[in-house]
């Protein structure tokens, strides 16, 4: 009853028509709305829908108590998308959302509800302070809590909560806390140092299947039970690893993959390993199931509107395009990444290889996930980022099923 019926009618436009439990249960709680706004740390699978427990939380704050609201996410990239969709949600009722990442800033009374990178959010959280202003914010949401754990970041994550926890008792009135994620290890320990509500799910809408590769065998990740063999017909000679036969597995049954690859040189060597072979079949007869999910045209089109557009000059990237594959790491510009984003969402793109920087938070869903073992080097795969990896398999309202290779 307490959200407001614009709000209402905007998700049930954009296919939200109904709370999950989890999400009903939080929200009816009255401790984290009023009179105390106690801190709140909860953890939900990817796709459970965190975010809109945050959102509704926030626009409480902003409407009921006339205090702002801060969001900070880890990357410029996931900070752009939520902003911009914050900002059309929120327009319908008149509140300001401004956004705090790269060059861009606003003063604090030009908004309602501000969108921050961790380290803006730092400055924006020191300048309020200076000015005696920081009373002004009401709530700050944190997502993807689980980097205050972080070795280079996560000063910065306890820097602004020790801010926020020292200023609630000095103000007179609290500042809330929420604070989010899809993997936390350690949730008591953390709900007892903000003083928090704490809250737990393994809800996920989609389900998930979870596999790993030995040899030619499809495996229980659990119990590495065999659950069924690679058709040794479509092996690929250059392909040790099976990453292709794999991609074109989901290719030929219309399915988007995302590939998450140990470092740039390895994800723009398998992207070419992977349109090569594409490319090779397409040249022969009979044509293959999957050319029909390759749409030459519209690739044709992308690949022009990418050079175009990004003024690109990365003679590799161009090269895989036109067969629907692409790559994404930090070695790219904002603009490249940012087309092949979309490209990925559109369905132009159907295999996309990318760094581990690519599973948090940006919203790029995929039918399969594929995880290339490390084969040198120290192994860098935490269990928080294979909980974020795999979080790209079968996003709500995308895809049916979430299938994870390896």
């Amino acid at each position: 009853a307490w959200i407001c019926e614009e709000i209402i009618a905007e998700y049930h436009k954009r296919g939200l028509t109904s709370l999950f439990h989890w999400q009903a249960e939080l929200l009816s709680n009255d401790k984290l709305r009023s009179p105390q706004y106690k801190n709140l740390v909860f953890s939900a699978p990817t796709s459970a829908g965190k975010t809109i427990v945050a959102e509704l939380i926030a626009l409480n704050t902003i409407l009921v108590r006339k205090r702002k609201a801060l969001f900070i996410f880890p990357y410029i990239s996931v900070a752009r998308e939520k902003f911009l969709n914050l900002q059309r949600l929120w327009r319908i009722i008149n509140l300001r959302v401004r956004a705090y990442m790269g060059a861009s800033s606003a003063p604090l009374d030009s908004w309602d509800a501000a969108v921050c990178t961790i380290e803006k959010a730092n400055s924006l959280l020191n300048k309020a302070i200076d000015e005696g202003t920081l009373d002004a914010i009401g709530v700050v949401v944190v997502d993807e809590f689980h980097m205050v754990f972080d070795s280079n970041r996560g000063q910065i994550i306890e820097h602004i909560i020790a801010k926020l926890l020292y200023a609630s008792t000095h103000l007179s009135q609290q500042i809330q806390i929420i604070a989010m994620s899809a993997t936390f290890a350690n949730l008591a320990e953390l709900g007892d140092w903000l003083n928090a509500q704490q809250f737990e799910t393994d809800f996920r809408p989609i389900e998930l299947e979870e596999r790993i590769l030995i040899g030619t065998n499809v495996c229980d990740v659990r119990t590495f039970r065999p659950l069924r063999a690679l058709p040794p017909r479509s092996e690929v000679p250059s392909d040790p690893e099976h990453i292709v036969q794999l991609c074109v597995e989901s290719l030929s049954s219309g399915d988007s993959v995302l590939v998450f690859c140990s470092s740039k040189s390895e994800t723009e060597k398998v992207a070419s390993a992977v349109s090569a072979y594409l490319k090779d079949s397409l040249s022969q007869e009979p044509l293959p199931d999957f050319h029909r999910f390759i749409k030459k045209e519209a690739l044709s089109s992308f690949t022009e509107f990418f050079r175009n557009e990004t003024q690109s000059n990365d003679e590799v990237l161009l090269s895989v395009i036109p067969t629907g594959v692409a790559f994404h790491h930090a070695g790219l510009t904002v603009e490249e990444r940012e087309t092949i984003e979309d490209g990925f969402r559109g369905g132009i793109i159907r295999i996309l290889m990318a760094t581990s920087t690519l599973s948090s938070g940006v919203n790029l869903p995929a039918q399969r996930v594929i995880i290339k073992a490390q084969t040198s080097g120290p192994c860098a795969l935490t269990n928080t980022n294979y909980s974020q990896m795999v979080g790209r398999a079968g996003r709500l309202g995308q895809s049916l099923k979430g299938l994870e290779g390896r």
